[in-house]
């Protein structure tokens, strides 16, 4: 009986500890990420406060004309509908296309 109360104090014991490395926040996000539009919107919405749909919302508005600037870049690029152009607008949006433009 004894042993199983160590086994299984030992075993809460590795979980806990697991699961405190884990929570550790993640790095810091890289140079381009931290200038991108999404990095200041984040910022401004962050700022205000805001939850839930109202969050959502804001960042929508907050990122339109990024959006639009990168979806015009993609057809200028003659980029069609699909997975290239997703790629791009993602890269666009993230602010590695957007800083070397």
């Amino acid at each position: 009986m004894r042993t199983l109360v160590h086994s299984c104090l030992a075993a809460a014991t590795f979980a806990a500890l697991s699961g405190i490395a884990l929570a550790q926040p993640a790095a810091t996000p890289a140079a381009p990420e931290a200038n991108s539009a999404r990095a200041q919107c984040r910022a401004q919405v962050d700022s205000r406060s805001l939850t839930g749909p109202e969050r959502k919302a804001a960042m929508r508005d907050c990122m339109k004309p990024q959006r639009d600037a990168c979806r015009e870049q993609a057809i200028a690029k003659a980029l069609p509908k699909g997975p290239d152009r997703k790629a791009f607008m993602h890269q666009c949006l993230g602010g590695a296309v957007a800083a070397a433009h």
